[in-house]
């Protein structure tokens, strides 16, 4: 026999949305297990560790508020990143007005430390120089550059992610490349041409 207390419980889980005992420890597992990997993927696409944090916390605000039908998707982690592309395509615009902010800022040497200040600031201009190749690819051949070529992805991995045929990652891949390489080139023209 049930104690009326265990209907007052039954009747809010009912109201509430009958989320699955234990979903919101899940939410918090998958949080564990890939908010690294996708603080890198979206740090790398929006070119700003602080807007890839706004980022990956919007996912799994999406994800907390989906938790009910997550145990539907069985690739959790594809999931996820889609969802991290929307939500990046979403603010795209915003984002490259915070990233020209952010890279006038950057521009900047940080402080010296333990290695030679020469070898810093050279490390920190390439690293600029990456950055800004990588702004200027269109966004999806960005997504498969960034995937294969600093995520080390395999290319059947990058497919099942993006939901694309692997033929198609190649061929982004290989745009990618050409355009990254191109815009590599000039960018070290514009530097040499600096007095």
């Amino acid at each position: 026999m049930r104690d009326r207390r265990d209907s007052v419980v039954v009747s809010e889980t009912e109201r509430v949305g009958a989320v699955p005992p234990g979903a919101g420890d899940d939410v918090g597992r998958l949080f564990d297990e890939h908010a690294a990997f996708l603080l890198r993927i979206v740090g790398r696409m929006v070119g700003s560790p602080d807007q890839a944090e706004d980022v990956v916390q919007r996912v799994f605000l999406i994800a907390h508020e989906k938790r009910a039908s997550l145990a539907d998707h069985s690739e959790i982690r594809g999931w996820l990143y889609r969802v991290a592309m929307n939500v990046t395509r979403h603010e795209r615009r915003a984002f490259a007005r915070r990233m020209r902010l952010s890279e006038a800022l950057s521009e900047a040497p940080e402080g010296p430390g333990p290695e030679d200040p020469a070898s810093q600031l050279e490390t920190a201009q390439a690293s600029a120089r990456v950055r800004a190749c990588v702004a200027k690819l269109p966004f999806d051949q960005r997504e498969v550059f960034v995937l294969y070529e600093l995520e080390e992805l395999r290319g059947g991995e990058i497919a099942a992610i993006l939901e694309i045929p692997e033929n198609t990652v190649w061929s982004r891949l290989r745009l990618a490349r050409a355009r990254f390489k191109r815009a590599w080139l000039a960018s070290g023209e514009g530097a040499r041409a600096k007095p």
